[in-house]
């Protein structure tokens, strides 16, 4: 492995300052650790502070958004950060999703640098179906033999390694009124668009199947959810119409619409506070799509 490529990661974090510490160590305890780590607090209340003087000024700095700018912001300004100090290869990183593998960093740096037109990499990745709008996991099958894999998407968690080149000579940057949600497959898009590629190792990713257990996983849609979480169906939905409709994905756009009519009556089958509540999510999105409503809402 090369040590003059110049590698360096942001954390993006938002009041969950018990397992920033961790994820920290875990980040600079990789085989090619990350140069510098910028921790891009989205807290107003600039928790994650307190725990930046437990390590060296050289190795890890702090950026305060000033208020909570979701992933979406905070990627921008993270990336931003590192950008304008010379960084090559920029890590996206959550704060509770370190990588798995000591090697992580050295294997996808390798794989980056071995393609001259690679915009991303990443451990998972996925397909994205652009005439139905759906994400389509990549077989198993896939996954067989050594080498690189050409995927459509790196989604957040996955160990997301961006090419600065894409922001500096593509100028292409996280969209920061998708506030949370597909943000990732949003950039990735629009970095294919420009011409660069999105690669994930095929040992690597396999391993991490195997690690989680999913090899041979069937996908199911539909499933439910957590009623705490029926927030994000907001996002979600809101932000794939937005995205559809920005990349000129039109027949997948109004496919899209009739999935999500469809779901406003089959989410009543989970009962009739679930049912409420997805309908709610999902009527205040499209209506909100359609009226140029972006960023973080207040969803009551």
């Amino acid at each position: 492995m090369k040590k003059d490529i110049k590698f360096a990661a942001f954390i993006m974090t938002y009041k969950r300052v018990s397992i920033l510490e961790t994820t920290i160590i875990k980040l600079l305890s990789q085989t090619y650790p990350p140069q510098k780590i910028v921790v891009v607090d989205n807290d107003p209340e600039q928790s994650a502070s307190i725990v930046i003087s437990k390590f060296p000024n050289h190795l890890i700095s702090y950026h305060a958004v000033g208020y909570n700018s979701g992933p979406a912001g905070a990627a921008n300004a993270g990336l931003g950060v590192l950008i304008k100090e010379g960084y090559e290869w920029i890590g996206w990183m959550d704060d509770d999703d370190p990588p798995v593998f000591e090697n992580t960093f050295e294997i996808l740096l390798q794989t980056a640098v071995a393609n001259e037109n690679c915009g991303c990499v990443g451990t998972v990745g996925q397909y994205f179906n652009k005439k139905n709008g759906l994400m389509v996991r990549v077989a198993d099958s896939k996954l067989e033999g050594s080498g690189s894999l050409v995927v459509d998407n790196i989604a957040g968690g996955m160990c997301k390694i961006v090419n600065a080149a894409v922001c500096t000579k593509a100028n292409v940057f996280p969209d920061t009124s998708l506030f949370y949600g597909f943000e990732e497959l949003d950039f990735d898009i629009r970095l294919q668009r420009a011409g660069y590629v999105l690669l994930t190792d095929k040992e690597l990713y396999k391993k991490h199947r195997v690690y989680y257990n999913r090899v041979g996983l069937q996908y199911v849609r539909g499933l439910k959810k957590d009623m705490n979480r029926l927030w994000r169906d907001y996002y979600s939905t809101r932000n794939s119409l937005i995205i559809l409709w920005n990349n000129g994905y039109y027949q997948a756009l109004i496919i899209s619409f009739f999935r999500f009519s469809l779901k406003l009556f089959t989410s009543f089958r989970y009962g009739l506070q679930y049912g409420i509540l997805t309908c709610h999510m999902i009527i205040k999105a499209i209506f909100h799509f359609f009226i140029g409503k972006r960023g973080s809402i207040l969803i009551k």
